[in-house]
């Protein structure tokens, strides 16, 4: 008998969250209302939109520094507004851009010492990318390309950057409304955008021109795209007119109509999607709730594997690249999961294998982490596939880094380079040297008081004899040298004065030190604690969107069901009127027979 059963080497794929030490604790994720993942990662570290009071800042942690962050972590802070994205480059592990609401993009390289500083901040980036009228509020790598970077923002415009050149290479424009997600197919040359007017629309990213547009979501809290790897396919999350969460399957050939829609339940979060071409996985995650659904994609349907559930809801979630997966532990994906405003859970899901081998049928290659083009290259017209990697050699080596070259001599630091080291103050010039004392404060009463030996040899030059002259020893008088030792026991005096002085003075200062400390804890104690009411507030007002939702469709259920009751009562009390109206008749009829069989009566008792 042939199974009914669908073969998938992915069907037991399941979710583990870290432990505790493996988490990333005593953060400040940002509370802003953008729709945003507020996290995001590669193989070296991961980075979180931080929760910065006045400006806007970015926390970027080495996986080596997971646990509890210490207080003073260096945090990146030249935005004069919140950070609202970030991305890494997938070409340079210490390259980061980032969006905010001063209506800039910005560049960063994260600096090698990083771990190591101390209440020093990083506020110098690599390239500032300004131009936009309104907030930034996604950033996105080309794949391909080197130093090619998409900022979407709220002016209804995405501009195409060359990092390195600091320069505007083209502008997608034709947006009815805030553009609420952007994604690259994977070889660069196509932008998907979804927007907040409903459309789902396909950009030529050098041309600038709009390639497909249809259709989208028709619920209005927004939706996202992404694609499906090299498949001229993509996936967009949203929300029908009823609130019904949704997934639509697209052909990005053509967007009159999606080839497929799945409802998937009915909540107020936003459907967060992640595609793996590797394992033709997508990975859908709803914020609010504690639930990361999986589907396998194959022939133009999207299957549901399995679901991973926690009791911790997630504010959003950042993927690792493949390249950074442990293949020792068969894991083919890794999130960072923002549990609450103060920790990140990495979130591992793995096929349960117990060879010890490389398991080649569930790793195909991987990106490299290397670019295929440069950026004068792409934007001369040239397109290429992704370079890959086998991901054999992650499981021989571990995880891929990848960092850039050496810096070229420019006016500017071209995205993948280094940057200079930083100029150093040396002790000299934070600490310049005193002027020398006066000599008085100097000379001992040894050197006041001459042996007289010493006055004996302490004679002038010689010179020729004269007749009358005569040599005579210099020696000190009695009055100056006790004028001298006076004037060195007060200016000792003085120096002990100043020495009690400067103790007292760092006594205080320690004090202040240590109710600054105070104050500081007591700080965080407070913002932790409006960080939870903030965030409870937030659970409670989307229970009371869903309850408001869900009470509204049941009085759409009882208005129909009342209205069909009507109908019904209409109709019976019309067949009542129809019964009523026979049943007079029947009456009437029986009537006349009544009165007939008594006239027949009659006439036949009077012919007797």
């Amino acid at each position: 008998m042939a199974s009914i059963v669908r073969a998938s080497k992915y069907r037991h794929v399941f979710g583990t969250a870290s432990k505790r030490e493996e988490c990333y604790e005593n953060l400040r994720v940002s509370i802003n209302a953008w729709d945003t993942n507020y996290v995001c990662a590669n193989p070296k570290y991961m980075a979180v939109n931080w929760n910065a009071g006045g400006g806007g800042a970015f926390c970027v942690v080495p996986h080596s520094q997971a646990g509890k962050l210490r207080g003073d972590f260096p945090l990146f802070s030249a935005h004069s507004g919140a950070v609202l994205d970030t991305a890494f480059s997938p070409f340079d592990d210490d390259i980061i851009a980032s969006g905010a609401e001063d209506h800039q993009a910005m560049v960063w390289r994260v600096p090698a010492d990083l771990a190591e500083r101390e209440e020093e901040d990083v506020t110098q980036p690599l390239a500032v990318l300004g131009g936009h009228g309104r907030k930034v509020g996604h950033v996105a790598w080309n794949p391909v390309a080197e130093n090619v970077l998409a900022v979407a923002s709220s002016d209804h415009t995405v501009r195409i950057w060359d990092v390195g050149q600091v320069a505007v290479k083209s502008t997608l424009a034709g947006f009815g409304d805030s553009i609420m997600s952007i994604a690259w197919n994977h070889d660069g040359t196509l932008l998907a955008a979804t927007c907040r007017d409903k459309r789902l629309r396909v950009f030529d990213a050098r041309s600038g021109s709009i390639v497909q547009e249809g259709a989208g979501h028709l619920g209005v809290k927004g939706s996202r795209v992404v694609w499906l790897g090299s498949e001229p396919r993509l996936v967009t999350t949203g929300f029908s007119r009823t609130s019904d969460r949704e997934i639509y399957l697209w052909d990005s050939l053509n967007l009159a109509a999606p080839i497929s829609k799945l409802n998937v339940d009915m909540s107020a979060g936003m459907l967060m999607p992640f595609y793996d071409s590797g394992s033709s996985m997508l990975y859908v995650a709803g914020k609010g709730d504690g639930n990361i659904r999986y589907y396998e994609y194959t022939d133009d349907r999207l299957y549901l594997l399995s679901e991973y559930s926690s009791s911790e809801p997630q504010r959003g979630l950042g993927a690792m690249p493949k390249r950074g997966v442990d293949v020792s532990k068969c894991e083919v994906m890794r999130f960072f999961k923002v549990a609450s405003n103060s920790l990140v859970e990495p979130v591992s899901f793995r096929v349960p294998r117990k060879a010890e081998t490389f398991q080649a049928d569930i790793y195909p290659p991987a990106h490299a982490g290397r670019p295929a083009l440069s950026a004068d290259q792409y934007f001369a017209g040239q397109n290429a596939e992704p370079v890959v990697v086998g991901m054999e050699a992650l499981f021989r080596d571990g995880p891929l880094v990848v960092a850039g070259e050496a810096p070229a001599p420019a006016q500017f630091i071209r995205c993948g380079t280094k940057p200079p080291p930083p100029e150093t103050e040396t002790e000299t010039s934070r600490n310049p040297p005193l002027p020398p004392p006066p000599a008085s404060t100097l000379t001992s009463e040894r050197q006041l008081s001459p042996a007289p030996s010493q006055v004996e040899e302490t004679r002038a030059p010689p010179s020729p004899p004269p007749t009358t002259a005569t040599i005579t020893p210099v020696v000190a008088s009695n009055e100056e040298t006790t004028r001298l030792r006076d004037e060195n026991a007060r200016l000792q005096a003085q120096l002990g004065q100043m020495q009690a002085q400067a103790g007292d003075a760092q006594q205080r200062a320690q004090r202040a030190e240590q109710a600054a400390a105070d104050c500081e804890q007591t700080l965080r104690t407070l913002r932790a604690q409006l960080d939870d009411a903030v965030l409870k507030a937030a659970k409670d007002a989307d229970a009371l969107r869903a309850q408001v939702d869900a009470a509204t469709t049941s009085v759409d259920e009882y208005k129909a069901r009342l209205a069909k009751a009507e109908d019904t009562a209409r109709e019976h009390e019309r067949s009542c009127q129809g019964l009523e109206k026979e049943l007079r008749d029947a009456i009437d009829a029986a009537n006349s027979l009544a009165l007939a069989a008594e006239k027949a009566a009659d006439s036949l008792q009077a012919a007797q």
